[in-house]
């Protein structure tokens, strides 16, 4: 006997007593914590960061200057989590520490209004090929080992100082803060809880291949060579 989809029965989900279908449990990713790779300055660098970012913020915002302990730049989300997903955490170790890179140079010159809740952010004036190039090493890896992540529509390289501080002028530039990364770290970040779980730790290696260059286009001769035109023919009567 044929099944019809008009039939009264084929509109209806089927279940079973007891098993009543679940209501789809919609989330906010924003709300939840979070499993990141993260780039940290020194500890003394990273506590120059917070005294510069505590003194602009007085007289600007009710917003506390990011501890010292917690600041970085954030070179990937691997996912959104209620809690830190143990079953992922050796198959991750495994691939990340299977990544061979060289050191990052960074310098931070400029800082600026980031996001939809105006967070006062440090930033580069030039670009860093050497993050995007990691980035991308650390994409293949997982890629590979067939893991999560959550590939960013777009990456500029930050670190967050004040969150959700307002429309504020930026912090005026000084001195650049610079270091040369020797390691990345797989942390958890608490939502709401201004605390991060420490991972893992990935050495860096000078020793490691050059990073890739930058992909750039094809450039283009000054004259664009279109087709050769006729050579005009003089008509000449017989």
């Amino acid at each position: 006997m044929g099944f019809e989809l008009t039939d009264g029965g084929a509109l209806r989900q089927l279940y079973f007593d007891g098993l009543e279908p679940q209501k789809i449990r919609r989330f906010n990713p924003r709300f939840l914590s979070k499993l990141l790779l993260v780039l940290k300055p020194p500890p003394a660098l990273a506590e120059r960061i917070y005294a510069d970012a505590s003194h602009h913020a007085e007289g600007r915002t009710l917003r506390e200057a990011y501890p010292a302990e917690l600041l970085h730049i954030t070179l990937m989300c691997i996912g959104c989590f209620d809690t830190i997903p143990q079953g992922l955490l050796s198959r991750l170790k495994a691939a990340l520490g299977e990544v061979r890179a060289r050191p990052v140079p960074i310098t931070l010159d400029g800082s600026s209004l980031f996001g939809n809740r105006n967070s006062l952010v440090l930033r580069s004036s030039r670009e860093m090929p050497e993050i995007d190039a990691l980035v991308k090493m650390l994409q293949r890896a997982l890629w590979r080992a067939n893991l999560p992540y959550i590939p960013a529509s777009s990456f500029t390289p930050h670190i967050t100082m004040i969150y959700g501080c307002g429309k504020i002028e930026p912090m005026p530039a000084g001195k650049p803060y610079s270091w040369l990364a020797g390691n990345f770290e797989l942390v958890f970040s608490h939502n709401g809880e201004t605390r991060h779980d420490s991972l893992g730790r990935f050495a860096l290696s000078a020793k490691a291949d050059r990073y890739e260059p930058p992909e750039s286009q094809l450039p283009l001769p000054e004259k664009v060579i279109g087709p050769r035109k006729r050579a005009n023919r003089k008509l000449v009567a017989r």
